[in-house]
This record gives C-alpha cells, structure tokens and sequence, in this order.
C-alpha cells in the first residue's frame, strides 16, 4: 500500500465520520470536547488530512452510535484471473459477498502507519475481524493511551513480536501465540522491534445489536 492509497482511505474514513457527527447534530467543537481533542484536529481528521488515535476513534464511533465496521470503505473486488486465458472470471462466492480477496481488503490507516484490514466482505453486526499491521518502530515507548471498550476480543500474531499489555501486566506475543481478553480491561499493544508485525483480531461485542459496535474509554495516538 503506498502513502497516497493511505491518504485516500483516511480520507473516506474522515468523510464517514463527519456524516455521522452531522447525524448526530454534534458540533466540531463538542466532539472534540468530549474526545479531548483540539476542534482543528477534529476539522482535519474529517477532511482526510490527520487521523485519530486508537483511543479517540474508539470514543468517535461510541459517542457518534455508529459501528466500527461502519468507516471502512466497502471492499472494492478485484476479481481474480483465469490461469488459462488471462482474462477475469467471475466468482459467485465474492458475488455473494462470502469472499474477500486480500486485494480488496477496505483499510483504516491510522497514526505512525498502523493500519487495520477487515476481513469480512461487508461489516458484521456487533463483531469486528481485522488483521492489523505494525509497522518497525524499534524501542518505542508504549502508546500514551490504554483503550477499553464493551465485547470481548481474541488475537493472534502470525508475523514479528507484538508488546501486549492488560491492566498492569505486559508480555509479548510471538509468531503463533494468542490472547483472549474482556475488553473492559485497560489494554495497549504496539510494535517495540525493528521488523513488521501482523496480528489477526476478532472483537465480539454481541451484547448491543450493531448500531454502536464499541464504546471506547480513555484510561490514561496510540496503537492498537
């Protein structure tokens, strides 16, 4: 992904989220308020030219009663190529919105270069699948803010070593661990080493039905 395909999904996630705080009749200044945020960085975020932390989009999509699926760009399909002719071949699963091809994957990118792919063809109601991918920040410091939100959440890296930490305790997962954990529990995670980290995450929140998918907390941007 280079920077201007960044750029233009930022972008469509600022347009996503200005739409939703018009909804919600909440002004610029209020939501910044309420983010503790500045009102320019709101205006920025909105017009794709910032992005928000970890932390303040969590507060966005809770304070705005929309879902986290809902700011990713529908996937685009690139349909794939027939070994034989060269030529596109239909297929019915990704028609059916069963597939998702991994060239079709809708981003947000976030700050540092941080950025989630959803996994699912179209957004699901009360769960979120992503992979999310670190990029190399040798012996960063951890992200200021702890996130917290309503669901329950499940990882596992499958690239690099990721620093996890849960209320007081921090650990790192490597290639092939995994973690479940209630996501009320103050919680941050972030790439200290000098190669790309990739980690899968599902995050169930089946206890409200879609409209608002996560309700986020700051405890202390951030990583995820």
């Amino acid at each position: 992904m280079t920077e201007n395909d960044q750029v233009d999904d930022w972008e469509r996630v600022g347009v996503r989220i200005r739409e939703a705080r018009v909804a919600a009749k909440i002004s610029v200044r209020e939501l910044a308020r309420r983010i503790d945020v500045s009102s320019s960085h709101v205006s920025q975020v909105e017009r794709g030219m910032a992005s928000f932390s970890v932390r303040a989009l969590y507060n966005v999509v809770s304070i705005l009663g929309i879902s986290m699926d809902s700011l990713f760009e529908e996937s685009s399909r690139v349909p794939p190529t027939d070994a034989a002719t060269g030529s596109e071949r239909a297929d019915e699963l990704e028609v059916q919105g069963v597939v998702l091809r991994a060239t079709a994957r809708p981003v947000i990118p976030l700050g540092g270069g941080t950025r989630w792919e959803r996994l699912t063809p179209h957004a699901e109601s009360g769960a979120v699948f992503i992979e999310v991918v670190y990029p190399p920040n040798p012996s960063a410091p951890p992200p200021v803010d702890m996130v917290r939100h309503t669901g329950r959440e499940y990882g596992v890296v499958i690239k690099g070593a990721l620093t996890v930490q849960i209320g007081f305790e921090r650990t790192v997962l490597r290639r092939g661990d995994s973690m479940a954990v209630d996501s009320e529990i103050p919680h941050r995670f972030w790439n200290a080493t000098t190669g790309e980290v990739r980690a899968i995450w599902f995050i169930d929140d089946d206890q409200h039905d879609g409209t608002s998918t996560h309700h986020g907390t700051p405890v202390s941007g951030s990583q995820r």
